[in-house]
């Protein structure tokens, strides 16, 4: 079976990415979904240059500063000075007011921004909903740049059920969620902290191999600006040893389980598995009895 663990929330602060890198460097987190639009996001794509094997995703939150002139863009802004999307859940709370044009070239200079200093534009975009002005823009964006989108199914966040593109079904790169569903992953709220056991649910997660799951988890320290604006807060450091937990090693040698990238899913390279063995890690497949 092969799984990919995600980190998101990537760049978010400077004090964030250090936990995030701890689990690059002792753990087994193979893609990193980067907000391109947030205030420590330039050291974590230097950060991230060093590391090929690791792929790098566009996790589209719009919740920090633009890349562009505020001036350029102001459509894009709220009072203090953040683009709209910030702590909206759009589900529920529809981002009003776009224009489209300038939501278009703010995608695109994040996109560049990505280029310019890691090299290459963002290997995959997360899932965004095409009907509304944003999704129309980052669409437009992916499809010139030819950065892939809609390839991930499976039950994710606010029980929403992505559906795969149809040119991506045959993959199965399915979503392994499990926040409230799992007696190990309550509802991120502070006073569940102590029953929150991220390593417990990964250890759970079905053996099918037919299915390329994807596992995410918000590994980050924390620093004012991340306990001010988000509503899973403690839990991420627990996410970090999560991504680290020997329980989760025993069980990916036990069970035999090819770790890979995104690009590795989508594409058949084998650029995670590249490293392990270069490393002689007891997680490369070649390493299991």
């Amino acid at each position: 079976m092969k799984v990919i663990f995600r980190a998101d929330d990537v760049g978010y602060t400077h004090v964030h990415n250090l936990g995030t890198w701890k689990t690059l460097e002792e753990g087994f987190t193979t893609h990193c979904d980067v907000m391109l639009d947030s205030l420590a996001v330039e050291e974590a794509l230097v950060y991230l240059k060093e590391k090929p094997w690791i792929s790098v995703g566009w996790h589209t939150h719009f919740w920090g500063k633009p890349v562009l002139d505020s001036k350029v863009i102001p459509s894009l802004m709220n009072a203090n000075g953040r683009l709209k999307w910030q702590r909206i859940n759009q589900s529920d709370h529809p981002v009003e007011g776009i224009v489209y044009d300038e939501i278009l070239k703010e995608c695109y200079a994040e996109a560049e921004r990505c280029r310019r200093i890691l090299g290459r534009y963002p290997d995959t975009c997360n899932n965004f909903d095409e009907t509304t002005e944003l999704g129309k823009a980052l669409k437009t964006v992916c499809d010139d740049l030819k950065i892939p989108y809609g390839f991930l199914g499976g039950l994710g966040a606010h029980d929403k059920i992505a559906i795969p593109r149809d040119d991506y079904k045959e993959l199965h790169i399915t979503e392994y969620f499990t926040s409230g569903k799992h007696p190990a992953t309550p509802k991120l709220r502070v006073n569940l902290f102590d029953q929150y056991d991220p390593a417990a649910a990964i250890v759970d997660m079905p053996i099918k191999e037919d299915v390329i799951w994807e596992r995410s988890l918000h590994p980050g320290y924390l620093d004012d600006l991340v306990l001010e604006e988000q509503h899973c807060t403690i839990h991420r450091v627990k996410d970090v040893e999560a991504y680290c937990d020997q329980r989760v090693f025993d069980w990916i040698i036990a069970n035999k389980i090819e770790l890979i990238n995104r690009n590795d899913a989508l594409f058949g390279t084998h650029q995670y598995q590249d490293h392990l063995k270069e490393i002689n890690s007891p997680l490369w497949v070649g390493n299991f009895k």
